[in-house]
């Protein structure tokens, strides 16, 4: 079929389809697997990538997992890997059994290596808390409400497109694209004055980095924008009626005041939640959607059809089927070096794909394996941009922590293959694919440089 090709990491052994599969079935003296799975974007030391290597694809490990399989984690914890779909869609949605933040006699599992510490942000909240600070966007990011962001995507998208078009030379999409249109975008939405924008880009690195020092850059971070956006919330609070009314910071300011005068004793907690809130927009609104436009390019570039074409070119062909590309391109193409939602915990004893869980055990929801259940989705290794349940993905999660943002990336997205592919028929990689370099500074998964020729 046009528009879809093989992706596949290894073959899938479709035969155990509905068994449950566990190592927590099997003997107290066996030994679990250590998790993370070895990244398929960094090569192993002394082993050049082959030209045949897939930098996107996930860890052949999985091939030997069942749905629910006890694992190892980097400080010797251990935790259940959830890689069925329903599952994982259980876990992420179910919050009277499984959560994030702390509960009576469990610490939260937060910050366990070699995961990245997230509080006090809304990525380590539950419950009511979580709801009160997620509800101070209101419905700004609403799907229904999404299309009156487009006029100034399509601008943005345009006019750094056309500025690509205008060299000769090659360029590099994260510098050129990437980052400029979706730091641009969530700034204009937020009221980030543009000369700020360049920092929290440097703050954002600082949050999501990892190796031995990031506990230090991760705090260094969160300080710095906390300082940063409190004075800008607020001087919004403090003058509301000649605050800009439609920049988000405005809405979120006017939210909190709300709230802090229904609830004084509650004061200080809300501006510090609201302050931490607004900053996190900032950085979740670019970091990991720029890094789709970098993969989603690289696969697009590196993959063909059965017609022999590259998905690129056949995106060209029939631009009808971008909607769909990008679910499938989000459901096939890992965002998160560990290929994975952040750790939960349950909190009661229960279980999943008939798999004991005891309460306090640490449970990882494994999105990126799920999204290839072949229960859920048919022939889940092929790339297929006609596939009608292709939107089921967990690319943003699910549940009450689905991203928030999740309709502003899907939009510029859309918009970036739109302009891309009517613009620059031609476009192509400059390098040979296994020469792209990718990213180990941070826990986003994408290509460090991608450099393209669009004519």
């Amino acid at each position: 079929m046009t528009g879809s090709a093989d992706v596949s990491v290894q073959p899938r052994d479709h035969s155990t389809q509905g068994t449950n599969v566990a190592l927590t079935e099997q003997p107290e003296s066996s030994i679990c697997p250590h998790f993370p799975f070895p990244r398929q974007d960094v090569p192993a030391e002394g082993v050049p990538w082959g030209p045949d290597h897939d930098p996107l694809g996930l860890a052949p490990h999985y091939e030997e997992l069942g749905l629910v399989t006890r694992v190892s984690l980097s400080d010797g914890q251990e935790a259940h890997l959830v890689t069925g779909h329903a599952e994982c869609v259980e876990v992420l949605r179910d919050e009277t059994r499984f959560v994030r933040g702390a509960t009576p006699g469990w610490p939260a599992p937060d910050g366990i290596r070699p995961y990245p510490t997230t509080a006090p942000t809304l990525l380590c909240m539950d419950g009511k808390q979580h709801r009160l600070i997620r509800g101070l966007a209101g419905n700004a990011f609403a799907t229904a409400t999404i299309h009156r962001y487009r006029p100034m995507v399509q601008t943005l998208t345009t006019r750094l497109v056309e500025d690509m078009l205008n060299t000769s030379q090659p360029v590099e999409v994260n510098q050129a694209l990437g980052m400029p249109l979706t730091l641009g975008i969530i700034g204009a939405v937020m009221g980030v004055p543009e000369q700020d924008l360049p920092q929290f880009a440097v703050w954002g690195d600082l949050f999501l980095s990892t190796g031995p020092d990031r506990d230090d850059d991760n705090s260094r971070a969160k300080q710095e924008m906390a300082a940063y956006m409190g004075q800008a919330i607020g001087q919004r609070m403090a003058s509301l009626d000649s605050a800009p009314p439609d920049e988000l910071m405005t809405s979120i300011a006017a939210r909190a005041a709300a709230h802090i005068a229904d609830n004084p004793g509650q004061a200080e907690q809300t501006m510090t939640d609201t302050v931490i809130f607004a900053a996190s927009l900032v950085i979740a609104g670019w970091e990991t959607t720029a890094a789709a436009i970098a993969s989603f390019l690289f696969r697009l570039l590196t993959h063909h059809g059965h017609d022999g074409t590259t998905l690129y070119r056949q995106l060209c062909t029939h631009p009808e089927r971008i909607p769909t590309a990008v679910e499938e391109l989000m459901r096939t193409i890992p965002n998160a070096a560990f290929e994975s939602a952040q750790p939960r915990r349950a909190i009661v004893d229960t279980e999943l794909a008939g798999v004991p869980i005891k309460a306090g055990d640490l449970v990882i929801a494994a999105i990126d394996r799920a999204n290839r259940d072949p229960r859920t989705f048919n022939d889940p290794d092929q790339l297929d941009f006609t596939r009608a349940a292709a939107s089921q993905h967990l690319g943003f999660g699910g549940g009450p922590h689905i991203c928030m943002g999740a309709p502003l990336a899907r939009l510029e997205l859309n918009v970036v293959l739109e302009t891309l592919t009517q613009r620059a028929p031609n476009l192509r990689l400059h390098t040979p694919p296994q020469d792209v370099q990718w990213n180990t500074a941070t826990t986003i998964r994408r290509p460090a440089e991608l450099w393209i020729q669009l004519r």
